[in-house]
């Protein structure tokens, strides 16, 4: 089989995308609903029109039968899938290209390219499907490096160990989801961690960035999946002992997650196996405004029955993506398990939402979750279609972009205004229009919500990439100011680095620097991400 080729320009493979009907409807709804105004297309850089500087590096015959300086895969990794990035490819601005992509396939050869990088005075990006949207694998080095190494992990992909006893398995780094999902099938097991970018990301991605699966209560994050972790960094091997819990001092495990290769890269690691399930039931309700289904949502996080769906989208982002008419809020709230029947879990769930003045979109007993009808089906149809949306608004002039943050329940009112206000103002100040800003929850915990938002708005050609930042910047102050997290699942990145300082401790922010010159003495590792 001949192998799909990713697109440079966009998300997924190069056959994969909207329909012309699908593009359409949706510049129509902006258009009509938010006076959201699409330009004239402009077609996407041939790989053979965009101008690339010569390779700056040359790697050593020792190196050369696995890296590569070929323009597709220099301009393949010369962005991530960030709305910056996306404004810069359709510029056709590809001066920062990297200079060498290497392919490993062993731990020794990772451990070469440190060598030969520390030598030459490179940067290294560790890169495992490019689907960071916050700048994370986008090689904007800067400083005094004499080029940049792309280090792709992706043929480090195997399955290597399942413990059926413990369920548990031993998987290498470069696994993309479908990869290491199919290796585990054979064993009736899953790792059960599904992010929106689960067909193009990897396992030692997830990690470093502590990824977020689409799971929404109990085991939400990649952190929860984790028994030990294997990171080569330029001063050797970084590996824990395989624990189910340890109390033994702070976790090594805990420290390498969310450090986006800033300190080496995660090569493999053991992580916790659940049944495939057997046993789902999903169900949808409408609330008249979004602080009530907020209401229902904190009443069923703090029940304990842990479903494996609880979220609500606004009537705004429903309208947006062709999911409803703008006069309701959607809640979606799923269930499975491998053991048992979740009947009566869902029945509680129900009481909470009608408790809190829902009304059934669809009916659980009726819809089984494998054929979703009324707004919850629209929903997930557009979720589906989302990663592929940019790829057509960027190029006809519309800023199109989300970011995501959790805050405590006794604050998350105010702070919903608060942020939704500012990013308002802010698309107001730049371009003179309201456009259409809107929320919906892809988490939630006992102790508060992860609100999600996402912001469209009419473009200035030549311009947007300013605009993008003006708005980025009064959306991230706002985040800071009023007690939220800069990020909570799409990580730090080049484009959080600044809103991430601001959040941490400053004596932790000395200790990860102290770390980075032990573990990176040279500092060729990711230079600029969260160190």
């Amino acid at each position: 089989m001949v192998s799909q080729r990713m697109k440079y320009w966009g998300w997924g493979y190069e056959n994969n995308g909207l329909n012309k009907n699908q593009v359409h409807s949706l510049i129509k709804i902006l258009a009509q609903d938010f006076g959201v105004l699409a330009s004239s297309n402009i077609k996407k850089p041939e790989v053979s029109d965009i101008k690339l500087h010569k390779p700056k590096l040359i790697p050593p015959d020792s190196l050369l039968k696995f890296c590569t300086n070929e323009p597709y895969e220099r301009v393949l990794h010369s962005f991530g899938q960030s709305q910056p990035d996306s404004i810069r490819i359709f510029d056709g601005d590809f001066k920062h290209a990297p200079d060498v992509i290497a392919y490993p396939e062993r731990s020794d050869q990772i451990n070469a390219i440190y060598d030969w990088a520390s030598g030459v005075g490179a940067a290294i990006v560790p890169y495992g499907g490019g689907s960071s949207v916050v700048g994370g694998v986008t090689p904007d080095i800067e400083g005094h490096y004499k080029g940049t190494v792309m280090v792709n992990m992706t043929k480090l992909n195997k399955v290597l160990e399942v413990d059926e006893t413990s369920r548990a398995a031993l998987i290498q780094g470069g696994a993309k989801g479908p990869e290491l999902e199919n290796q585990l099938k054979p064993y009736n097991l899953t790792l059960r961690h599904f992010p929106q970018s689960f067909e193009h990301s990897t396992l030692g991605g997830w990690i470093a960035t502590r990824s977020g699966g689409h799971f929404a209560t109990l085991y939400t994050h990649i952190d929860d999946l984790v028994e030990n972790i294997t990171s080569i960094t330029p001063s050797g091997c970084f590996e824990s002992r395989r624990l189910p819990g340890s109390g033994s001092g702070p976790s090594p495990d805990r420290f390498i997650m969310g450090t986006e290769g800033a300190l080496g890269i995660i090569t493999e690691a053991w992580v916790r196996l659940q049944g495939r399930p057997v046993f789902k039931l999903t169900a949808g309700f409408r609330f008249a405004k979004f602080l009530d289904a907020s209401l229902a949502v904190r009443s069923i996080s703090q029940s304990g029955l842990f479903p494996a769906n609880v979220r609500i989208v606004d009537a705004t982002e429903l309208q947006v993506n062709g999911a409803g008419d703008g006069t309701y809020t959607l809640m979606v709230v799923s269930f499975e398990s491998s053991d048992h029947s979740v009947e009566p879990w869902m029945k509680r769930a129900e009481e909470c939402c009608l408790d809190h003045g829902g009304i059934i979109d669809i009916d659980w007993r009726e819809n089984p979750d494998t054929n979703l009808k009324g707004a919850v089906g629209a929903w997930r149809d557009a979720f589906i279609r989302m990663p592929y949306n940019r790829e057509n608004l960027t190029p006809r002039g519309i800023i199109s972009d989300t970011f995501e943050t959790a805050i405590t329940w006794d604050k998350f009112e105010e702070f919903y205004w608060a942020i939704k206000d500012a990013t308002q103002q802010a698309i107001r100040d730049v371009t003179g229009q309201n456009g259409a800003v809107s929320c919906r929850f892809s988490h939630a915990y006992p102790d508060g919500p992860a609100p999600y938002f996402a912001f469209h708005c009419t473009g200035k050609p030549g311009g947007m990439l300013e605009q993008w930042k003006a708005i980025k910047y009064a959306a991230s102050e706002a985040l800071i100011k009023n007690g939220g997290t800069i990020t909570h699942h799409h990580a730090v990145g080049r484009d959080h680095q600044k809103w991430y300082e601001k959040q941490r401790p400053k004596l932790f922010g000395h200790i990860l620097k102290d770390a980075k010159n032990r573990l990176d003495p040279d500092g060729i590792m990711n230079p600029g991400v969260v160190v």
